[in-house]
């Protein structure tokens, strides 16, 4: 429970910042798709991040972006939450996770050993209600539990159920200019650009 309480703290402060714009973003992509089915069946090292990727789609992705610096770059971490609502959105609707193709994925890990470890999990249940929908911003808020492991199957490491409840203000993006930390990797990137923001 100790965990649990944890991440929903941590998730509750993600809150958008001028001045930490670089580390901390929430956006929405229309005509898009991600948390696919086999989005898992990947090599070991990109599952941290593979169910985070956005392709071209029928649906409204919603995503979270969030990079802590710290002093000690070993130390700094990444969290990032992804959802998938239907294309139409209202202000008002509730989607039940599993029902109409609504999907989530959360993962969690030291940016600095990208690839080496990090815990990951698509949500076991929950529901998602949209409060707010307009042409360049989109409001949700996420109440769902997640069961996560471990890319490295460690006992104790990630397995535990932790209860996010969240809500994203998220603005317009367009698919085309998103790079490998909001969900677009290139051929060559590496899980290390999956989990650092890109420098501007």
């Amino acid at each position: 429970m100790a965990r649990a309480n944890l991440i929903v703290l941590a998730m509750l402060a993600w809150l958008p910042s001028t001045s930490a714009a670089a580390d901390r973003s929430a956006f929405f992509v229309t005509h898009s798709s991600s948390v696919e089915e086999t989005c898992l069946d990947v090599d070991p090292r990109s599952l941290p991040f593979s169910c985070h990727r956005i392709s071209e789609g029928e649906h409204t992705v919603v995503a979270v972006r969030e990079f802590k610096r710290t002093w000690n770059a070993d130390r700094s971490g990444f969290s990032k939450l992804t959802l998938v609502l239907p294309e139409a959105l209202r202000a008002g609707q509730i989607f039940t996770i599993g029902d109409q193709g609504v999907r989530a994925f959360f993962s969690e890990g030291a940016s600095a050993f990208a690839g080496k470890g990090g815990c990951y999990s698509t949500a076991a249940s929950g529901q998602v209600t949209v409060d707010v929908v307009e042409r360049h911003r989109i409001e949700v808020s996420l109440q769902a539990t997640f069961v996560l492991a471990s890319r490295l199957d460690w006992a104790g490491d990630c397995d535990v159920p932790v209860s996010i409840h969240r809500a994203v203000k998220a603005g317009s993006a367009d698919i085309t200019e998103l790079g490998a930390w909001e969900g677009r990797p290139r051929g060559d990137d590496s899980p290390f650009e999956e989990a650092h923001p890109s420098k501007r």
